[in-house]
């Protein structure tokens, strides 16, 4: 069977692909983007595809990162597939949300690649996750204690996202690339064993090939594919679950009944508690084993009238019959409204723990140099003037962000910068002397303040010692 046949059966098996389809491809410029794109290529016709390639240059290994990009410029252009490439700072976002690299890294490359499917009018993402990369996944989740939807791993297909090479292995895309003559890039942190992935595959991996199961790469992808199935049952047997116990939903509450509850087998039980926290929080992250148990003991167990305080401002109590999950309740310590006018070329320390800097240059100060450091903005400052507020955010805020077309609102923008909640009150708000929104600091600027052309001078402000919160 040739490698592409083999593709082709993938992709029939897990419905990745329709006639039509218009594909984002993710392309790095490692060999495993190039073969998807390669082969995507070769698929043109048989699926009458529309093919546009996205790279993200994550700005973390300097000159080398830049050559990534301009090389896969080159293989689009050679292939004649239109091309979309973005530079991000993943290092500086890493540390204003708290993740670790990798998780950044994804987080960041995934919202950019949303962002082009919708604004390109395309169908699907396409990604060059493979059979290796599985196996990985697997033994990260295994070793950190994940449940049956980390055992489950990497799905072949969720939501627009495809996963094309999913049954091949790494080999048989180096195999590929040998035979087409396919050259790929080389990023030098894959081989960095201070990562905890790359430690999974050069060291952990190989030794239990090697030493245990000389086949482990399809072993670990049946057992996923068995797990998926279950993984999707108990899913969709969960939210028939939640329906019957739901009594009230709202964006901040959640309340269900306390005796049906109680007659759920403890792993519905688990799945129900489990949802109900990402339904309120938006996210399945800072809730761990040991808080699950403990609000299914405090349900089954607890007086009515109690409460417990969880992770990201969460309660849950009892009232009679009755299960309340509230984001917001006696554990959200409130921050204290703030406002403070500031002037032109003061530095002023203010009691929010942090420090503001600014000065006034010309226009030929060399200011895109700086536009890296998410603490700086750079501002016409004949749009802003000499004097300006910092407060807090109010509802109905409203801004233009910085290359978007029209306004949105402050606490949407938080949202999709995924700025936890608790943070939100926290986040320092630039505003004219009339009100308008200039810059959200250290996220982004007001699109009618940029500099421009025509400015003659430019306003910094800089925030230095942020607290963190």
């Amino acid at each position: 069977m040739t490698l592409l046949t083999k593709v082709k059966e993938t992709i029939i098996k897990y419905d990745l692909l329709s006639t039509g389809d218009k594909i984002l491809v993710a392309v790095s410029g490692g060999p495993d983007s190039l073969v998807l794109l390669h082969i995507l290529k070769r698929l043109r016709e048989d699926y009458d595809l529309q093919l546009h390639v996205f790279h993200l240059d994550h700005m973390l290994r300097g000159e080398e990162s830049i050559v990534d990009a301009e090389f896969v410029k080159q293989i689009a252009h050679k292939w004649e597939v239109p091309i979309t490439v973005e530079r991000y700072d993943v290092k500086s976002y890493q540390q204003r949300m708290e993740l670790s690299l990798e998780e950044a890294a994804r987080e960041v490359r995934y919202d950019f690649l949303f962002k082009y499917l919708k604004k390109f009018n395309l169908t699907k993402i396409a990604v060059g996750h493979h059979a290796n990369d599985q196996a990985e996944t697997i033994l990260m989740n295994l070793l950190r204690g994940a449940g049956l939807k980390g055992l489950a791993g990497i799905f072949p297909k969720r939501d627009q996202v495809v996963r094309p090479l999913f049954e091949l292995t790494k080999q048989e895309i180096n195999n590929y690339c040998q035979r087409y003559n396919l050259e790929s890039r080389l990023d030098k942190t894959n081989l960095d064993t201070i990562y905890y992935r790359n430690k999974i595959r050069l060291e952990l991996l190989p030794s239990l090939i090697k030493e245990y199961n000389s086949n482990l790469i399809n072993t670990l992808q049946r057992n996923a594919e068995i797990l998926q199935g279950e993984e999707k049952f108990l899913v969709q047997s969960t939210i028939e679950v939640m329906n019957r116990l739901l009594l009230k939903e709202t964006p901040h509450q959640l309340v269900i009944l306390k005796n049906k509850f109680s007659e759920l087998h403890l792993a519905l039980q688990r799945r129900v508690v489990k949802r109900t926290l990402k339904l309120l929080s938006g996210q399945e992250q800072g809730f761990y084993y040991h808080h699950i148990e403990s609000i299914i003991d405090f349900i089954l167990t607890g007086e009515t009238g109690t409460q417990i305080d969880l992770p990201q401002q969460m309660v849950v109590a009892l009232n009679y019959e009755q299960v309340i999950f509230k984001i917001g309740g006696r554990a959200d310590k409130k921050t204290n409204y703030f406002e403070h006018k500031l002037s032109v070329g003061e530095i002023k320390v203010l009691d929010l723990g942090l420090e503001v800097k600014t000065k006034v240059v010309k226009n030929t100060y060399p200011w895109k140099k700086e536009l890296n450091n998410p603490n700086k903005a750079h501002l016409d400052l004949s749009k802003v003037g000499f004097e300006f507020y910092l407060r807090q955010r109010k509802e109905g805020d409203r801004f233009y962000p910085l290359g978007m077309k029209g306004s949105k609102k402050i606490k949407d923008f938080l949202i999709d910068e995924k700025v936890p909640l608790a943070r939100r009150d926290k986040v320092p708000i630039f505003t004219t002397l009339e009100g308008e929104i200039f810059w959200v600091a250290k996220l982004r600027i007001d699109e009618r303040f940029k500099v421009v052309e025509e400015t003659k001078k430019i306003l910094i402000i800089e925030i230095v010692n942020l607290r963190r919160s």
